[in-house]
């Protein structure tokens, strides 16, 4: 179990340690009022050493309607964060927290403005990590050969008998 778990954190260590690199590509999805995913590309998330934050530029926005939500009903939010070097992500999260006042606000609003030819924002969201997963391709792969040897597609086995 400590095995397991010190794998956890060094996976998340890793994963965190990629959050804020340039040319990452990070997804926010979040749940609409039917359940219907609603993913977007959020330039703005990042790490800030201590959580996982994310600017919104309105106030009356699908995906600050959907953070809102998740708040009051304890709805998932799920990150996909792709490296540079194409690996890949997949944090659990909850939103936390959304902060429309204080210095921690006044900053993120000015380096808004500054970032978005004067235009500010509505709140900076704060979100609390469940669980990270690595999401690359070939890890993936091995994954489930390891979990479940015999699922296999037929052509894939006739690729071995013929070999």
């Amino acid at each position: 179990m400590n095995d397991e778990k010190s794998r956890e954190e060094a996976l998340l260590q890793q994963a965190l340690s990629r959050f804020n690199d340039e040319g990452a590509i990070k997804v926010l999805t979040t749940l609409d009022e039917n359940g219907a995913p609603h993913p977007v590309c959020k330039g703005s998330l990042r790490w800030s050493g201590e959580t996982i934050e994310s600017w919104e530029i309105l106030e009356s926005s699908q995906t600050n309607r959907n953070l809102t939500r998740s708040i009051w009903f304890d709805k998932p939010i799920a990150i996909l964060l792709i490296a540079p070097d194409r690996k890949a992500y997949k944090f659990s999260v909850k939103a936390s927290r959304n902060i429309i006042a204080g210095k921690a606000f006044t900053r993120a609003y000015e380096a808004a403005q500054e970032r978005f030819n004067g235009r500010g924002i509505a709140g900076v969201w704060q979100y609390e990590i469940i669980s990270v997963k690595e999401e690359t391709a070939s890890v993936r792969i091995g994954e489930e050969e390891a979990a479940r040897p015999y699922f296999i597609h037929l052509d894939q086995l006739a690729k071995k008998d013929s070999q």
